[in-house]
């Protein structure tokens, strides 16, 4: 028998402990919300991945680690089921057929002394639950008990993914399912790791609005590197006026670690290089996109330092072009993500380029720049994907990508980033106003 004793007293404990304290006044202390939509929103997202699951439990863990520098980012699905994106270390589990609480939000305990050197931290009471729009939180050492009471009545742990390479450590859902299973008899685990895929895929109209924002703010910054951009340069100077214009544009954030590279650092696909020179004759290549509201944008231009494309420049850039037209042409709702592949590659195998392309071709977009999504199913209406074919040479010292962000509709497909300017005589269009 579970020991209920230790819950009963944890639970009439509490209200001792939250006389004790004070919430601090709104605004003041994580976690400060829910981000970017209201508490109603994700609680309405947990309902509908509880009808799904329709019994046990199913556990999901925020992130845990806090980077040494840089902002702290959330798991995209607590923060996708939540909205909860500052609180390191919290879990959510939903328990679809108890009767009073569905869901129960688990935080790390308070530090007073840690919280004078980073931020100050709600006590559990009403302020906390109004915040999160969660009726039971509870401090994370209680997980280890309340989980196996709740397995005990419903029998089933549903694991919401995602799976693992066998390299990587056990996903921690899976570690405590194993230590429940160990405890209480009968219990099974079920692979439900292609729900929040599935959910997650089509994108509601209140996030289609934010990765808008995100793909303007992102042509903005585009332009303005087109624009600024001179001979002397180092990638460094031109990555800094790149991302002020993202914020300029109504950017909140970057969707990812910006690349800016000139010339033969462009065929190295995760450049993360700044001090690059840029030369007349190069070919400068920029993947990089703003974010708006945690709302991911990706997107990537290549176009001449001296403004003007040469006549070797303009043939290979208008061989990635035409692979990427090849493969949108075929993008709308259920087409498979390997016809869009085969397509694009069918350009540059019938031009005898094949092997200076790589990698995949494009990947899922939404709270996360690689969003989730099943590459080997039908894409459906409401998804949003990157098509960016590219070429890469070093021999050559270039590297040509074209990348865009694709609204997949019933019938066919809309460019989302159509406002950063794309083709030869749009870019060259742009860089004369310089």
């Amino acid at each position: 028998m579970l020991n209920r004793r230790l819950l009963l007293a944890a639970g009439l404990a509490a209200p001792a402990m939250l006389r004790a304290q004070v919430a601090p006044p709104e605004g003041f202390a994580a976690p400060a919300g829910t981000f970017p939509f209201a508490p109603d929103v994700y609680r309405a997202r947990r309902e509908a991945l509880m009808a799904t699951l329709k019994d046990g439990i199913a556990v999901v863990y925020g992130a845990s680690e806090v980077p040494d520098s840089g902002p702290f980012v959330q798991n995209g699905d607590f923060a996708w089921l939540t909205g909860i994106v500052d609180e390191p270390g919290a879990v959510l589990v939903m328990a679809p057929t108890e009767r009073l609480y569905r869901e129960f939000l688990f935080l790390p305990s308070r530090n007073p002394e840690t919280e004078r050197w980073e931020v100050e931290r709600l006590p559990l009471g009403s302020t906390l639950e109004r915040r999160t729009g969660i009726a039971k939180v509870m401090r994370a050492e209680m997980l280890d008990r309340l989980a196996p009471t709740l397995a005990e009545r419903s029998k089933s742990l549903h694991f919401l993914g995602p799976i693992a390479s066998a390299a990587a450590p056990v996903p921690p859902a899976l570690e405590l399912y194993g230590k429940i299973a160990a405890r209480v008899p009968g219990t099974s685990v079920k692979d439900n790791s292609d729900l929040l895929p599935a959910l997650r895929e089509v994108k509601e109209p209140r996030e289609l609005a934010l990765m808008k924002k995100a793909a303007a703010a992102t042509a903005r910054g585009h332009v303005a590197a087109m624009q600024a951009v001179r001979p002397g340069m180092t990638e460094g100077q031109l990555k800094d006026i790149l991302e002020a214009g993202f914020r300029t544009g109504g950017g909140t954030g970057l969707s990812y670690d910006s690349i800016v590279a000139t010339g033969r650092n462009a065929a190295s696909l995760h450049y993360r290089g700044r001090t690059g020179a840029i030369t007349a004759g190069d070919m400068i290549l920029i993947d990089a996109a703003a974010s708006v509201d945690t709302y991911a944008c990706d997107v990537t231009r290549t176009f001449p330092a001296s403004g003007k494309f040469s006549d070797e420049q303009r043939r290979n850039y208008e061989l990635v072009l035409s692979a990427q037209a090849a493969a949108a042409e075929k993008l709308k709702a259920g087409v498979y993500y390997e016809d869009l592949e085969t397509a694009a590659k069918d350009v540059f195998r019938k031009a005898g380029r094949i092997d200076d392309f790589y990698h995949g071709l494009g990947h899922f977009v939404g709270l996360d720049v690689h969003d989730p999504g099943d590459r080997y199913k039908p894409i459906p209406a409401g998804a949003v994907i990157t098509i960016e074919p590219g070429l890469y040479v070093q021999s050559g010292n270039y590297g040509i990508r074209i990348e865009d962000l694709f609204l997949v509709t019933a019938t066919g497909n809309e460019r989302l980033s159509a406002a950063t300017p794309r083709s030869v005589a749009e870019i060259e269009a742009t860089m004369a106003g310089r």
